[in-house]
């Protein structure tokens, strides 16, 4: 999280003669927009969508501070303008986009054109808009900046307090930081009698982005690697066997196989193949019984498959590859041990792998982070590339060893 804590435009009034409404000789401040902690995350852009650009959801966290006892505001616009050192960027889809949402809590998913959706599942939600009784209207959507309008729909005028917005940015690949302009405008409800000008001292600041994942590369080969030689231009084949638990599982199970992937390793996973009808049984069965290693992530859902507690007709998809890699490690224990990963990722639990695949007495791998360091681990279990080699074998010292019968130690 980019913390902007220190960047705050006060609201200032004056009438239209230049003269301040109040008597002190500097602005009369009447509130104040404060930026807080922003949250960005680095998204995985959908292959040959947004080639050339790195993609970012940017939660964008402020609070309106305003003075008791003045006239109600009526709205209040606030405004963020994007660049980069390569000078184009560009604002997807923003939220709040337009509307009220008056006792209607909403959650929001990114979907494939990135753009945000409502959903229901809020656990897997990428971003939550709270139940809110003004207006809020966004604009500016697709160019290089987004603004946003709140308007009080009621007599007390609009609320002040904390408040969170989301942007989807593209950015040229390789930026590490956004130049951000910031202004905002308002209005208060006085009677005709006053007039004034509404002012504010634009601002700017630097944003520091989320650094890029490390870029793609292999793992060294070793000539010494165990079953086969992962030379330059061959690649380990992988399936990902997964459940659908949540649409967060479903985008980190993606994300984990493009990570895999960019770093020269043959995936295969069904959210790539959703093209033409096909019978998935087959499609998984021959995929299973091909692939050097079979990775299976860590979930409650696919944990129960293994486990063989799922009942009814849900989850078909699961439950059959779940028999098939344990009939496989049932008849063919010393080969399939070794093909079979069973891999946590960043958001799940090592409790949910199932006992079955023995994740203690042999081995499982955490991802800590979807990163090349973090699938460093994983990577060498598929290459057989250890990260020491080992010493060569010299002579035991002259002190510990046994000394030649008829002379003394």
């Amino acid at each position: 999280m980019d913390s902007q804590n220190n960047v705050r435009i006060d609201l200032t009034i004056a009438d239209k003669g230049s003269k301040r409404m109040d008597q002190t000789p500097n602005d009369f401040s009447i509130g104040a927009i404060r930026l807080r902690g922003w949250q960005i995350d680095r998204i995985e852009a959908p292959a040959n969508g947004f080639d050339g650009d790195d993609t970012y959801l940017v939660k964008i966290n402020y609070e309106l501070d305003l003075e008791l006892g003045l006239p109600r505001m009526s709205w209040f616009e606030m405004a963020f303008d994007f660049s980069s050192a390569s000078g184009r960027v560009t604002v997807i889809d923003a939220l709040p986009r337009s509307g009220t949402l008056a006792n209607v809590p909403k959650s929001y998913v990114l979907n494939r054109f990135l753009n945000l959706v409502p959903c229901e599942d809020g656990a897997s939600a990428h971003a939550h808009l709270p139940a809110i009784t003004d207006r809020i209207d966004a604009f500016g959507i697709g160019g290089p900046g987004v603004r946003w309008r709140h308007v009080s729909l009621g007599e007390t005028g609009v609320q002040a307090g904390s408040y969170a917005a989301w942007a989807v940015v593209l950015v040229p690949s390789g930026e590490t930081e956004l130049r951000v302009d910031f202004r905002a405008r308002f209005d208060l409800a006085v009677g005709p009698e006053i007039e004034y000008l509404p002012t504010q001292s634009p601002t700017d600041f630097a944003l520091r982005l989320v650094a890029p994942s490390d870029p793609p590369g292999l793992v060294t080969p070793s000539l010494t690697a165990r079953d086969k030689d992962w030379s330059e231009g061959s690649h380990p084949s992988v399936f990902i066997c997964y459940a659908h638990d949540s649409l967060l599982h479903k985008d980190r199970a993606r994300q984990f196989g493009n990570l895999l992937a960019r770093n020269g390793v043959d995936v295969h996973m069904d959210q790539w193949d959703e093209t033409n009808r096909k019978n998935w049984a087959f499609w998984s069965h021959d995929l299973i019984n091909t692939v050097d290693f079979v990775v299976v992530l860590a979930s409650p859902i696919c944990r129960d498959a293994f486990d063989g507690k799922l009942k009814g007709t849900d989850n078909p998809g699961i439950r059959s590859e779940a028999l098939l890699i344990l009939e496989n490690l049932h008849t063919k224990r010393d080969e399939w041990t070794s093909k079979v990963l069973p891999v946590v990722l960043p958001h799940e639990l090592v409790d949910n792998i199932s006992r079955m695949l023995l994740p203690w007495t042999t081995d499982h791998y955490s991802i800590q982070q979807l990163t090349l360091d973090g699938i460093q681990g994983l990577l060498r279990a598929m290459t057989g590339v250890a990260r020491h080699a080992r010493p060569p074998l010299g002579e035991l010292p002259p002190s510990v060893r046994k000394p030649l019968s008829g002379t003394e130690s």
